[in-house]
């Protein structure tokens, strides 16, 4: 992808350069028409627009450090920049859960036969970049992605599948209020799961009308990964597919591009579900493909790289889990 080779675009260094070049008032304003920001009242907007500055400060503090080469990813204005970092943590609506089960992989010298590199993208296996919006269906998302990934492996066919399916009809999760993937999954084993086409997606939960005609496919069960093992998780996205995994999202607030590595991420708080659709290495650095659920136009291209092998940093590994279709 052109992101890997490209981590600069003219788009980019306006964003992540927020020097004295561009007054705070510019950005602000290049901020609310870029996300169609209209607050309710001039105190809310002037609340947003001191929390705006605030983390407008954070920004150039961590980008001094990246231009120094001292951390290897870089922060910039993105929709969330007139968030305070509570509000931030809010809107990250994974209910955890940790299952239990166990992979069956249990020697580690499988890493030994692996590729370097993995990139599910490439082969044709990813549907494009999905938004969210304001609902905190990641799990939704994540449950997907992991589900049109070995649907396409098996039948040659990438298909856009549902995310209002799953909110508006799996039993356990709640919508836009959070909701996790092995209940996700558990729904589609049971009755399956319609198209996007089908059954679109609308930002809000609703009364569930799935068509069991329009059903693209079923699952038959699903697995998970060696909790807290990146080695257990590596082996399966280098030899099964796109994997569903939960994290902690807390520092990609501002995240713009590089690799993100932040040793405060927590491995056991997670709060946002993702898709782990390769991995690859850096100049050295180790790092996950990530795609996420917040639009083409956060971080490169909509996903990030996130450190690997580091100890499972933010908790990459410890609830990952793929369907068999």
């Amino acid at each position: 992808m052109k992101f890997l080779a490209i981590l600069f675009t003219a788009a980019v260094v306006v964003d992540v350069l927020v020097s004295t070049a561009i007054t705070d008032r510019e950005l602000w304003s290049k901020f609310k028409q870029k996300y169609g920001r209209d607050y309710r009242n001039l105190k809310e907007e002037q609340l947003r627009y001191s929390i705006f500055q605030s983390n407008l400060r954070i920004i150039d503090q961590h980008n001094e450090k990246y231009a120094k080469g001292e951390t290897s990813y870089s922060m910039g204005v993105t929709k969330f920049t007139d968030m305070t970092p509570a509000e931030f943590r809010a809107t990250l609506n994974y209910n955890v859960t940790i299952n239990p089960r166990q992979s069956t992989i249990r020697d580690r010298t499988v890493r030994d036969t692996l590729p370097e590199t993995v990139n599910w993208v490439e082969k044709g296996v990813v549907t494009e970049v999905k938004n969210q919006e304001s609902c905190g269906a990641c799990w939704a998302f994540s449950t997907t992605g992991a589900v049109e990934g070995a649907y396409a492996l098996k039948t040659g066919n990438l298909v856009s599948l549902s995310e209002q399916n799953l909110m508006d009809c799996s039993v356990g999760n709640a919508g836009c209020s959070g909701g996790n993937m092995q209940f996700a999954y558990d729904y589609i084993k049971e009755y399956g799961i319609e198209s996007e086409e089908d059954y679109k997606y609308e930002a809000n939960g609703n009364e569930c009308h799935f068509d069991p005609e329009k059903s693209v496919t079923k699952i038959s069960k699903y697995e998970t990964v060696s909790m807290g093992e990146e080695w257990s998780l590596e082996y399966a996205a280098a030899t099964v597919g796109p994997i569903s995994v939960a994290i902690d999202a807390t520092g990609l607030q501002h995240y713009i591009s590089g690799i993100f590595d932040d040793p405060s991420c927590s491995g056991i708080m997670l709060n946002h579900g993702v898709l782990v659709v390769g991995y690859g290495t850096d100049d050295g650095k180790e790092y996950w493909l990530v795609k996420n659920s917040w639009g083409a136009d956060w971080g490169e291209e909509g996903y990030v790289r996130m450190t690997r092998n580091d100890y499972n940093q933010c908790g990459i590994a410890t609830s990952a889990t793929y369907p068999i279709v």
